[in-house]
């Protein structure tokens, strides 16, 4: 009954012979498909099939190079067809590869997604915002325990996933989701909230694209199934004509009913243990890893499970990093190879070779300065893209050509032919198809067969049952082991829940004590004022304090414009040669007509903001562009004038250099600046551009122009810039090309120094601020004890390198 209601709904989605080329890979091939109201549409396929690129033209990612597409039976223009204009008709789209920015707090990730639902005029949007995700968490994920004020980045995988999810469920006006392997990441009991979900908004009239390579997730959610193959459709029918075995044999040209039978009976079969291969903890304590007592022999497969974040990712990585060290109560015997979980942040390198990725690990083996074997290279190559059926065109392209399925197939291709003696496998498995698991099975337990040790970190509880022994680690300690015979799921999920929630707030606890970044850059200043105040008490007078706000001021606008730079996640090498331009300008240009000083001063703002849209239309690296640019401000500053001197405009001087009862000018318009952009990076644009310095796919996804965000902060960084020429021009009442010279790469470390990251969209104004007058405060100390400026540049290098190693110590503690 309910497959003929299905039938006479209307369609919502229909699209038409689809074809998407990249080079020689055709990733959809003339493919149709419909959707319609109130469906749950299951797309299946093989790694490589096709499907993320599918649901990609649908959702306006990418473009087709041919084919129609019609929503609600409205044809859509595919040419102008973007995430934007996706959303106007109703699709949101949850990826597998998480589009969120975990620079930004959780309600944050919701406003750039759901932008158009806040009222432009409002200021009470972050409210809104948290209200906004509170209520998606509640309505999908009941009692999620996720704090919507929370950094993404403090959040486990799996809330991440939650926040990814409910975020595209939060529109009111969605009529369309793309559920893009949703559970992957997610425990039990939220997957089974997920399906009660997706189960009542379809009834409701929300039509779904579900992909997933969990068959059972599938037949119990999906109408109907849509299978692909090479980019084209394979099968289709309803969810009730079909099986777990027929889906499976469809996609791999087979029948796998005998097979999955001997499989089971083979990951059951006796283990031969192998001595001459071990790994064994004795009372071993490291890092999160707390009194570990256990031995592991080749010829067995051991399982690592429990609660995200309890150890096992720290036990296979404590082997892989100690296997050449001698560590007292940690004993390796064999050769080690790892496949890391994250294949995007530690598996792949994206601008290699399949081949080369493959080889990396064998070659690393090898004498440092031997020659490589063409031949033999592409026999390993070739002998495992048959053995894992890696889908490519060819060796030399780049990995990043492939699926994420079979880029993971080339991270164990890696690992594998090495033939190691012990191979540990961070979650190998995870968004991999159904047919690749079975064959990734299959290689895992012939290598146990040949005696080797296989220590598997595994989030499918399913494949449980293809190890030999089972440890379950909670809080960095194994909570209990079983054997193959005599696992019990319930008996695992008790001692993996056990005391996790205490454990988990005094974590949250320990780092709400633990101190800000900026907060250590404040202490640090704090501390060499008043060293230089024992040494010269005057400094401590209004006068001492004037004297030094003169010293640094142009320097700190100077920092608040690297700020932003690097906020974006790039490094400008040419701030301090336009604020030596800028002084140039206002002692030439402005001082003999100021109509037409200004003008210049606009001209090069305009400039200025320009090198962002030349970083996004030509792809060329912030770094070459900036530091391109320098050379330009250098050289165009010397034809106006070659040598310090000049005269600034007397309204100029006074504007800054006025004095009052409390404060000098200069220091005013610092602080004013100061809040300008602590405010700029608060406000909503603010938070679309950190979004972009932590993850531009995502932001783009979401619909946001990164041609826009790239200009406009180069627009407001280079606003601080020219305000740091200008406050250097009324301090000095002059020009020097080179007196701001030494500022760019100052102002790099002032940024670092006070709490910022080179990448990540990870910065603070105030502890830039900070971290650039603890800067000058050591040339001033130095000064003091009369060491010579020779040695000013070293030893503020040597500074910036110990809070560097102070933070990375602390990080490490903190996980």
């Amino acid at each position: 009954m309910q497959t003929e209601t299905k039938g006479q709904q209307e369609l919502f989605l229909k699209a038409e012979n689809l074809l998407k080329i990249y080079g020689p890979t055709t990733a959809v091939n003339h493919l149709s498909i419909e959707l319609k109201k109130g469906e749950v549409l299951a797309l299946v396929g093989g790694n490589g099939a096709g499907k993320s690129t599918l649901t990609k033209i649908l959702s306006g990612v990418i473009t087709s190079n041919e084919g129609t597409l019609s929503i609600e039976g409205e044809a859509v223009d595919m040419n102008k067809y973007t995430p934007a204009v996706a959303r106007t008709k109703g699709i949101r789209v949850v990826h597998q590869e998480l589009s969120l920015c975990k620079n930004l707090t959780v309600y944050e990730n919701f406003y750039i997604e759901q932008f158009q639902r806040f009222d432009k005029k409002d200021m009470k949007w972050r409210k809104q915002a948290k209200e906004m995700a509170r209520e998606a968490l509640d309505r999908v994920f009941p009692d999620h325990g996720i704090d919507v004020n929370a950094g993404l980045a403090t959040l486990s995988i799996a809330q991440q996933q939650m926040v990814e999810i409910a975020r595209a469920t939060s529109d009111s006006e969605v009529k369309m989701l793309v559920l893009d392997e949703p559970t992957s990441s997610l425990p039990a009991e939220q997957t089974s909230q997920l399906q009660d979900y997706i189960k009542k908004s379809a009834g409701e009239g929300i039509s779904y694209i579900y992909i997933s390579h969990r068959l059972k997730e599938i037949m119990f959610l999906a109408d109907r199934i849509f299978i692909m193959q090479n980019g084209a459709e394979k099968y289709q029918c309803p969810i009730g004509e079909t099986s777990e075995e027929d889906m499976v044999a469809r996609m791999g040209d087979g029948v796998v009913g005998e097979k999955t039978a001997e499989e089971e009976k083979s990951a059951m079969a006796p283990i031969e243990i192998n001595k001459n291969i071990k790994v064994a903890f004795d009372n071993y304590s490291n890092g999160m890893l707390k009194k570990i007592s256990k031995e592991m022999y080749g010829g067995e497969i051991i399982a690592l499970t429990g609660l995200e974040g309890n150890g096992q990712l720290e036990f296979l990585q404590e082997v892989f990093f100690q296997a050449k060290k001698k560590k007292a109560g940690l004993h390796i015997q064999g050769k080690v190879a790892y496949v890391a979980g994250d294949r995007k942040k530690e598996g792949i390198f994206p601008l290699w070779s399949i081949t080369d990725n493959t080889i990396i690990s064998k070659i690393a083996r090898g004498a440092l300065f031997a020659p490589i074997s063409t031949g033999r290279t592409n026999e390993i190559v070739e002998q495992w893209n048959q053995r894992l059926k890696t889908k490519c065109a060819s060796n030399e392209d780049l990995i990043t050509s492939l699926s994420g399925g079979n880029q993971q197939k080339v991270l164990i291709a890696r690992a594998m032919a090495v033939d190691a003696d012990i191979i540990l496998l961070d979650d190998p498995t995870r968004g991999v198809d159904v047919g690749t698991k079975k064959e990734l099975y299959g290689v895992f337990q012939e290598a146990a067969k040949e005696g080797k040790l296989v220590i598997w970190r595994t989030s499918d509880d399913a494949e449980l049952e293809y190890c030999t022994r089972l440890f379950v680690l909670n809080a960095g300690s194994v909570a209990g082991e079983f054997n193959h015979d005599e696992f019990e799921h319930s008996s695992m999920l008790k001692l993996a829940f056990q005391n996790n929630e205490k454990k988990a707030e005094n974590l949250e606890k320990k780092k709400a004590k633990s101190p800000k970044l900026y907060l250590l850059a404040l202490i640090a200043m704090l501390i060499l004022y008043v060293v230089c105040g024992a040494l010269s008490p005057s400094i401590f007078t209004k006068f001492g304090v004037e004297l030094l706000a003169v010293g640094f001021t142009p320097f700190i606008f100077a920092a608040l414009a690297q700020t932003f730079a690097i906020g974006l996640g790039h490094i400008d090498l040419g701030v301090g040669a336009f604020m030596g331009l800028v002084n140039v300008v206002c002692a030439t240009i402005l001082d003999q007509n100021n109509a037409l000083g200004i003008l210049c001063l606009l001209g090069l703002l305009l400039v200025y903001s320009c090198m962002g849209l030349i970083i996004y239309w030509r792809g060329v690296p912030p770094i070459i562009v900036t530091l391109g640019m320098s050379f330009v401000w250098t050289g165009m500053a010397y034809v106006l004038q070659d040598v310090p001197g000049g005269h600034v405009p007397e309204w100029m001087v006074h504007l800054f250099n006025a004095n009052n009862p409390v404060l000098q000018g200069i220091l005013i318009w610092l602080i004013l600046f100061i809040i300008l952009a602590i405010l700029i990076y608060r406000s909503r644009y603010g938070t679309v551009m950190r979004g972009f310095g932590n993850n531009d796919t995502a932001m783009r996804n979401s619909g946001w122009s990164k041609a826009r965000a790239y200009w406009a902060t180069y627009l407001i960084a280079g606003i601080f810039a020219m305000m740091g020429g200008i406050a250097q021009s009324a301090i000095t009442g002059a020009s020097d090309v080179n007196a701001s010279a030494t500022y760019t790469m100052l102002t790099v470390a002032a940024v670092i120094i006070g709490g910022g990251y080179f990448s990540g969209g990870v910065v603070t104004h105030v502890g830039a601020v900070f971290g650039g007058i603890s800067l000058t405060m050591v040339s001033v100390l130095l000064g003091l004890l009369k060491v010579s400026t020779d040695y000013t540049a070293t030893i503020q290098g040597l500074v910036l390198i110990l809070i560097l190693s102070f933070r990375l110590l602390r990080k490490e503690k903190l996980q």
